[in-house]
């Protein structure tokens, strides 16, 4: 379904996402077909007195017809918010947001979620020598000929596993709906946790790349050859396992009482979608095991944000009300 540029309160679209999943330039900025709605000049439904022709009828149009007086006043609307909201004292402030937000575009309400974790996230010293101790250790002569080895070996998939890794390459939540059973249309509060719960890892997984400023394993190795272009950024950690790994946590928590098998499912799929890209050559293994160390972080921190905390009620409701 093409998505619109303004109010929406549509079906599913995988392009709704501002940049991409793993942060690839690029992939830069989509909001799918641009709804366009041209306005022209139209004839009149009669004609005036005393004339033979039609006058034309610009926007906005008339609501008197044919022109024979003054045109009456377009009345106002009594539209205060942008979006439908609530007033949980009565009084007429504060107010929160309804849940879902249906006028917001998901790829806009992902950065409201994000500017609330940005607030609450800090790298900390823990996770800096959890991250550390993972690359430095993947840098021992031994794990970096063993890594070179196994990145070599899983080349031999490609071919079969190309279709699949290129549609991950700039997001993939639809592999999550697959999985269990929802979309955009059905769930859209879960969705809309999806998207915050990916950009908040994208955030913090971007930190570290600069931080550690690893090559990529096609710099150093070049028999790897990837098949697709390279990312513009450092390797480590991966932000596949990072982002992949954190909705998972994040889906767990909210559906895992209507879900019996989602600990399972939303795990080996994380770990399939890391996979891919130390198939394609873009990541080392240790990339993956990094990311989704991380992703406990960026889970545990995104949960608790203030209007993450209220999604998360209105998410849970949600797949209730789908309950088997």
């Amino acid at each position: 379904m093409s998505k619109t540029i303004g109010l929406t309160d549509g079906g599913d679209s995988a392009s709704d996402t501002i940049g991409a999943g793993g942060g690839q330039p690029g992939a830069t900025f989509s909001l799918g077909t641009v709804v366009i709605r041209p306005i022209g000049i139209s004839p009149s439904i009669a004609t005036a007195p005393g004339e033979d022709w039609f006058r034309g009828n610009q926007w906005p149009p008339r609501n008197t017809e044919p022109p024979n007086g003054a045109a009456a006043a377009w009345q106002q609307s009594t539209v205060k918010h942008f979006t439908p909201v609530t007033y949980p004292n009565g009084a007429a402030n504060p107010f929160v947001v309804s849940l879902p937000p249906r006028a917001w575009d998901p790829a806009w309400y992902q950065i409201v979620l994000l500017t609330e974790f940005a607030r609450a996230w800090t790298p900390s010293a823990g996770m800096d020598a959890i991250l550390n101790g993972i690359l430095t250790t993947a840098l021992g002569s031994a794990n970096r000929d063993k890594e070179r080895q196994d990145l070599t070996a899983l080349m031999e998939f490609r071919d079969n596993l190309m279709t699949e890794v290129v549609a991950q390459k700039d997001g993939f939540e639809v592999y999550f709906q697959g999985a269990l059973s929802y979309s955009r249309s059905t769930h859209p509060c879960t969705h809309l946790l999806y998207r915050g719960a990916d950009r908040a890892a994208e955030f913090a997984v971007m930190h570290y790349k600069n931080k550690f400023q690893r090559p990529r394993p096609s710099q150093l190795w070049p028999e790897l050859m990837p098949p697709i272009e390279v990312p513009g950024h450092a390797s480590f950690p991966s932000g596949h396992a990072t982002q992949a790994n954190t909705v998972a946590r994040v889906l767990r928590v909210v559906a895992g009482a209507v879900v019996p098998s989602i600990d399972d499912v939303t795990s080996r799929l994380a770990q399939r979608i890391a996979r891919g890209r130390e198939v394609l050559g873009l990541h080392y293994p240790s990339d993956s095991a990094a990311g989704t160390r991380l992703a406990e972080d960026v889970a545990n921190t995104f949960m608790h944000c203030p209007t993450v905390a209220r999604l998360i009620t209105a998410v849970r409701q949600e797949w209730q009300g789908f309950s088997v």
